[in-house]
């Protein structure tokens, strides 16, 4: 830009006033699909990497200040020809005015959402608490973890003397009891409780696990739970980082991506599943609570938090099928698909957001983007960037110069912070009414709204967590599959029967759903011990069996006596027929009234 043209756009820029709409009204955020998520947000309004202060602004950027944006509509006196600003990249252009001097009261194309939102066809009809939970978890998948994890159970069988009698083989049904075990561990918030309190017979810890398995037997499936065939992960692990989770992580977010249809507003950001164990992809991200563990990216729905696309940071991967890019553009291209083409937003942070990106999404994807934005990206102009004269609380904004379809907002919440946001749903600079005093962009309003959909799963996952402590990541990872795809069924069960339970009622009825065939079985162990079948009973709501009588020489002994007194008897109970000595026979006699008032007065 020429020198005469600079001044005269500042100057322009300078006598330019706007009438700016309060009101005492606070944006309130949209209502949760889930019960029991009172925790705090992890990130607060408005406090991004994008924020800086006036120490931070590079000062080889010798620019004048222009005056920042004030009011609603600036669309009069902009026109294609108006004043434009300059990326720091030296190619990128912006408009500073809006180009089109004319509001469409008309939706754009671009948001004009395909694909409505809501359970799929696939999942309609499950209308049970174990039939959504099983449609993420089939039968085929259980039947697989059986398959690994009974190649483990196997080699381990060798290091006993009595060999698979000591360690016996699993099955479907003990399978879905011990994950049944892990959510019962998970609502009591007991899932890092030492073992030993949750077993302990001092009647200060629930009979549920004691009576769905022994400890021994707990922990021996933990121990060797696995979810690929051990015979051929060698040669997978040289091609893939992810092998010994590959299958079934992949199964389970297809599945996710098979129930649900999320609404036109999505998330994009990173989960951080806690793990400290030996892993060449383990990250530390210091701002997160856990601080090191496993990197998970997700596409969750803004408005029900239902999670539809997931995808673990694997790390440089080997050359071969599984190497992909791990750039921010390519992890979000891989995580929209499941809403490409359908005119939905994507909220993202400044991780992802970028001026390409966004233009690409818009272009070959039909999707805008709302985000964050890091000053330093290179298509940024420096007068964004420069709040040294700028008034707390007011905006800048910039439109892109086409093909460029982003609108860029500057916004200084209070001394010496910038938040910058870049858009592609916006296409304006409204000023929304109901932020009052703040006078915030609609912008940061909607973004405010938008951005915490990957937060609210996690908070989720941390309230009821199933994880125990494990230096197996791929045990970590199914630990991660478990919480997701419990929050996911619960989405679709209350979507399918309008019916609005907490989450912990729902969990705590999945647990005992998935154990109940477990303790019909064991219940009908004959040589149980007699306390730990009366516990059983009691857990699953069985009647008590009729005893069987025990006869030696063809003399029946009472079913109620241990074996070690040897009593004989000839008595019986006149409901079952059980042969019952003495000491437990109760007795009872029946007489009319008049015998009764009888007794009475004498």
């Amino acid at each position: 830009m020429e020198r005469a043209n600079e001044f005269r756009i500042l100057g322009w820029l300078e006598d330019e006033e706007f009438e700016r709409v309060s009101s005492d009204i606070e944006p309130e955020l949209p209502p949760e699909v889930l019960s029991d998520t009172d925790a705090e947000p992890e990130h607060q309004e408005e406090n991004t990497d994008s924020e800086q202060s006036d120490d931070a602004i590079e000062q080889r950027h010798q620019h004048t200040p222009a005056r920042a944006h004030q009011g609603e509509g600036s669309g009069a006196g902009g026109g294609s020809g108006g004043p434009t600003l300059t990326g720091k990249d030296g190619i990128t252009n912006w408009y500073v005015h809006n180009p089109s001097s004319l509001r469409s009261t008309r939706t754009p194309r671009e948001n004009v959402v395909t694909r409505l939102p809501g359970v799929k066809n696939v999942a309609r009809g499950k209308n049970t608490i174990i039939d959504c939970w099983g449609f993420y978890f089939p039968d085929d998948v259980i039947d697989n973890i059986v398959l690994y994890t009974n190649q483990k159970l196997l080699l381990m069988s060798h290091a006993y003397t009595r060999g698979i009698r000591d360690i016996p083989q699993t099955d479907a049904i003990e399978m879905k009891a011990f994950i049944g075990t892990l959510y019962m561990a998970g609502v009591k918030k007991a899932n890092h409780l030492n073992i030993d309190e949750l077993w302990s017979n001092d009647s200060t810890c629930p009979e549920f696990f004691s009576a769905v398995m022994s400890k021994k037997r707990f922990q021996t499936l933990v121990q060797a739970l696995r979810f690929d065939d051990r015979n051929t992960r060698a040669a997978r692990k040289r091609i893939d980082n992810l092998a010994p989770i590959r299958e079934l992580f992949e199964r389970f977010v297809t599945k996710c991506d098979e129930a649900y249809s999320i609404s036109e507003y999505a998330t994009i950001d990173e989960m951080l599943e806690a793990f400290r164990g030996h892993c060449k992809f383990r990250v530390y991200i210091p701002n997160k609570p856990a601080k090191y563990g496993l990197k998970v990216y997700a596409l969750v729905d803004a408005r029900t938090f239902y999670t539809s696309k997931m995808e673990v940071y694997p790390a440089q991967q080997p050359q071969g099928p599984f190497f992909l890019s791990n750039d921010a553009s390519s992890v979000v291209k891989r995580l929209i698909q499941p809403i490409v083409n359908t005119g939905r937003n994507v909220t993202t942070d400044n991780y992802f957001t970028s001026v390409l990106l966004a233009n690409e999404l818009f272009a070959n994807h039909r999707l805008t983007i709302v985000g964050t934005i890091r000053k330093n990206k290179p298509q940024i102009p420096p007068e964004l960037c420069d709040i040294r004269n700028r008034p707390v609380k007011s905006s800048f904004f910039v439109f892109g110069k086409p093909p460029n379809k982003c609108l860029l907002t500057s916004y200084v919440p209070k001394r010496g912070k910038n938040v910058l946001l870049l858009s592609t749903m916006h296409k304006d600079d409204r000023i929304d009414e109901d932020s009052g005093d703040l006078l915030k962009p609609e912008v940061i309003t909607f973004y405010n709204l938008t951005k915490e959909g990957v937060d609210v799963v996690d908070r989720l996952k941390s309230e009821y967590d199933v994880s125990r402590i494990s230096n197996r990541w791929p045990l970590r990872l199914f630990f991660t599959m478990l919480n997701v795809g419990a929050i996911n069924s619960q989405i679709v069960f209350r979507a399918n029967t309008q019916q609005t339970i907490s989450r912990r009622s729902y969990l705590m009825q999945l647990a005992k759903t998935l154990t109940q065939p477990h303790l019909e079985i064991r219940a009908a162990i004959p040589h149980l011990h007699v306390e730990l079948k009366q516990k059983i009973q009691r857990v699953a709501k069985l009647p008590p069996p009729p005893p069987q009588p025990r006869r030696v020489d063809g003399k029946p002994r009472c079913v109620y006596c241990p074996l070690r007194k040897n009593r004989f008897t000839q008595q019986t109970c006149s409901n079952c027929s059980s042969p019952i000595c003495k000491e437990h026979t109760a007795k009872t006699v029946l007489t009319c009234s008049q015998c009764h008032d009888l007794e009475e007065r004498q």
